[in-house]
């Protein structure tokens, strides 16, 4: 039986409703109110996904393919062989490796760009980086500086919603709102200013950075973004 820590709760997922779904079933197993607000949606980068085919039609070339996200697997995964000329794979998380519906072949001991950046074996050969278009370049940026060969590529960007007033007051009135991306606290901010009642929970640090830019108050930070990781930040804001 799951623990009811979040009992009586009201928690705002600013998440795409897709990517939303099993964090909130989770949070509503715990006892709380679950409301999904998007603060941004996906859509093609401005080159309309030039360099990402580019890319993609040159896979082959790669020793590693590295996405940093579900939305960047999912958006590889039907330039993917199951040849031998397919590069090994690298997932952020067990969600990103999902998204790849394939076997991928390393997966880092935390779901955050730095620890699959610092852990991913070393290659001699070269390393595709498959990311939003608005990036923080952490992972391109430590995996250059182990000396690896790296190519980056935008394969989608991240656009504001356009919220309602009745979306700003669920997210003003909520015990917690979370906050999964720099993307996602520019949006609120710019729309509604940095404040809300309750608490913000940031996944990632490159998230709580840009929160701290824009005088959002984060209350508690999820090192990592699973379901699991993303549940224990929240359970220390309510403890």
């Amino acid at each position: 039986m799951i623990e009811s820590t979040f009992s009586g709760k009201r928690i705002v997922v600013t998440r795409p409703r897709a990517q939303a779904k099993e964090l909130q079933r989770a949070i509503e197993e715990r006892g709380a109110q679950c409301v999904v607000v998007p603060l941004i949606e996906i859509s093609q980068p401005d080159d309309e996904g030039f360099a990402f085919e580019q890319a993609m039609r040159n896979v082959s070339d790669y020793e590693w393919v590295i996405c940093t996200s579900a939305n960047g697997a999912l958006r590889v995964a039907p330039y993917l062989s199951s040849g031998a000329t397919s590069p090994k794979l690298a997932a952020v998380g067990d969600a990103t490796a999902i998204a790849f519906a394939r076997d991928v072949d390393f997966v880092p001991s935390s779901a955050n760009g730095k620890s699959l950046a610092e852990e991913l074996p070393m290659s001699s050969g070269k390393v595709l980086v498959v990311q939003a278009q608005e990036t923080s370049g952490e992972v391109v940026r430590i995996l250059r500086d182990r000396n690896m060969q790296v190519d980056e590529v935008a394969a989608y960007k991240t656009e504001p919603c356009l919220l309602t007033d009745v979306q700003v007051g669920e997210i003003r009135s909520a015990d917690a709102v979370l906050v999964a991306s720099g993307s996602a606290v520019r949006s609120w901010c710019s729309q509604a200013g940095p404040q809300v009642n309750g608490k913000f929970v940031a996944i990632g640090e490159p998230t709580q950075r840009v929160a701290a830019e824009c005088g959002m108050i984060i209350s508690a930070v999820a090192r990592e973004a699973s379901t699991a990781g993303v549940v224990a930040a929240l359970a220390g804001v309510f403890a």
